[in-house]
């Protein structure tokens, strides 16, 4: 069993990935005024993060299962404290960039590898559910960080957020020296292990994205999470460039979202040990449908809440839908676990950088682009689900 210590630490490992990749997006029309840019290149704040968190994957992903969760984990949090600190100083928006790569490729482990850990110890469904409720509590970062990021740019200034996160990787570091085990051996003692495999980027890669059933979870998961990044990328444009929102308006609205997120990750920690991976997936396909539908319903509605309803439901479905994705993506192959989650992640991610980058280009034309794009990632989303259900194999998922 995980003791609550390490349970703790894991939660707040998770918080700092949101927290650094939306709680600083209210600020983009500031550093488009303080370092004299414009949107598009402010805007690669988000994407030079996702794109580094990308690159990181792939290769701490087999890292963790070739040396350890734990050097993992303490190099990757001093690679995004640094970073947090150049991002603090930087004097134009080059220096940003590049730092926020450098934050960008520590902050990856804090998505994948607590859940690796809670996948060492616990057997798939239960993993599931205990990884529903871990983002569950783990919501409060991304549920007040907008908000907050928001107050602390029209107050204060963007640097004091960049600041903050530096104070809070140098915290984790001591607390992941003091709490965090190893639990590579516990996942080695009860799971089926291919000794011949040395996990390195290509050789798990080799083998994971010759299995369908992996390679459906994994889109699944990037296109669920496509409508996610989609809305992080374009949504601050729309809202404060196009309809007027203030920086701290735009945080206090984007509670919203993390609050659907909280419900579904609620659902998901709730059934997901009862009813199994398969049919949580079914029904999170429900609200992402509805959510990204409304966004057309409402498309010409200019009121915030035309924009947040639909995200709202939309995190819904990510909440129930992502923990069991992730679950049974590292349960093709538990003897790759981290592999998997790091592989299927950069996936995700790398979805994530392509539609920041159309959102930053295409969203001075139209604000529709933004829902065009959400429903392009439905489109993958359902993709995978029919690549799953096409699946000889897949009955073994339904339990």
């Amino acid at each position: 069993m995980i003791s609550r210590s390490l349970l703790l630490l894991l939660i707040g490992i998770s918080a700092i990935g949101p927290l650094a990749l939306n709680g600083v997006l209210p600020a983009n029309s500031a550093i488009m005024d303080e370092l004299a840019t414009r949107y598009g290149l402010a805007q690669l704040v988000l994407t030079v993060f996702l794109l580094a968190s990308l690159i990181s994957q792939l290769f701490l992903g087999p890292a963790a299962d070739r040396h350890g969760r734990r050097p993992v984990m303490l190099a990757s949090l001093a690679v995004f404290t640094v970073g947090s600190l150049l991002c603090a100083v930087a004097p134009s928006i080059e220096w940003l960039l590049a730092a926020r790569f450098m934050q960008g490729f520590g902050s990856a482990v804090c998505v994948f590898l607590p859940r690796t850990i809670v996948h060492d110890i616990f057997p798939r469904d239960r993993a599931a559910s205990v990884i529903g409720y871990m983002t569950t509590a783990m919501m409060l970062a991304p549920m007040f960080g907008p908000a907050v990021g928001g107050w602390v740019t029209d107050e204060l200034s963007w640097r004091y957020m960049y600041a903050g996160l530096a104070l809070l990787g140098t915290g984790f570091i001591l607390l992941s020296w003091r709490y965090q085990p190893e639990t590579q051996a516990v996942r080695s003692s009860h799971a089926a292990v291919d000794s011949s495999i040395r996990p390195t980027l290509w050789s798990a890669a080799s083998v994971l994205l010759r299995q369908r059933m992996f390679i459906a979870y994994a889109i699944m998961l990037s296109g669920a999470v496509g409508v996610y990044y989609n809305f992080l990328a374009g949504a601050p444009y729309v809202a404060m460039e196009s309809r007027g929102l203030s920086a701290s308006s735009y945080g206090a609205w984007f509670s919203m979202v993390a609050i659907g997120y909280l419900l579904g990750n609620l659902i998901a920690g709730h059934y997901s040990a009862r009813i199994g991976v398969r049919r949580m997936i079914q029904l999170g396909l429900i609200p992402l449908f509805l959510g990204v539908a409304l966004f057309w319903v409402f498309s010409n509605w200019h009121h915030p809440l035309a924009l947040f309803i639909p995200m709202q439901i939309v995190a819904v479905s990510n909440g129930m839908s992502l923990p069991n994705l992730i679950s049974g993506a590292m349960s093709v192959r538990p003897d790759l676990a981290a592999s998997a989650s790091g592989l299927a992640g950069s996936l995700q991610t790398a979805v994530g950088v392509l539609l920041s980058i159309a959102v930053g280009y295409l969203l001075p034309f139209s604000d529709n682009w933004l829902f065009v794009l959400a429903s392009l990632s439905l489109g993958l989303s359902l993709f995978g689900y029919w690549l799953a259900s096409d699946n000889p194999e897949s009955t073994a998922t339904r339990h």
